[in-house]
């Protein structure tokens, strides 16, 4: 019994931990489809999305502070972002698409992303 604590405490903290648009993507236009979707933060290769990293080409953001965008499947987030040697922060809006999700950023730049399969 001793044992089976530990291990349910582990197991409800990756479920809980996971968040609503966790995976790998790249980009939703016909481009997309030479992107590597195995290497990570290089050119060519996937973006990866958690429940707290935006990590892209060039950019690592850490995303804090989520609020649920009322009346839509969207998340909006605090980030605070390494790019560059620079430090940075920004607002940023995750959102459901029928093929993976759409990134709403700085200036009204959208990024719609497919999911990796």
């Amino acid at each position: 019994m001793r044992f089976v604590l530990p291990l349910l405490l582990v197991a409800f903290a990756t479920v809980a931990g996971a968040g609503p648009y966790d995976g790998r993507y790249r980009p939703d236009h016909p481009s997309g489809d030479s992107w590597d979707c195995k290497t990570i933060g290089k050119d060519g290769g996937a973006v990866l999305l958690t429940s707290s990293i935006f990590f892209a080409l060039g950019s690592r953001c850490t995303l804090r502070d989520p609020v649920a965008v009322s009346g839509l499947d969207a998340t909006l987030y605090d980030a605070v972002c390494r790019g560059t040697g620079d430090t940075f922060q920004r607002r940023i809006m995750i959102m459901r698409t029928a093929n993976g999700i759409a990134v709403v950023q700085k200036g009204a730049v959208i990024s719609l992303l497919r999911r990796c399969e």
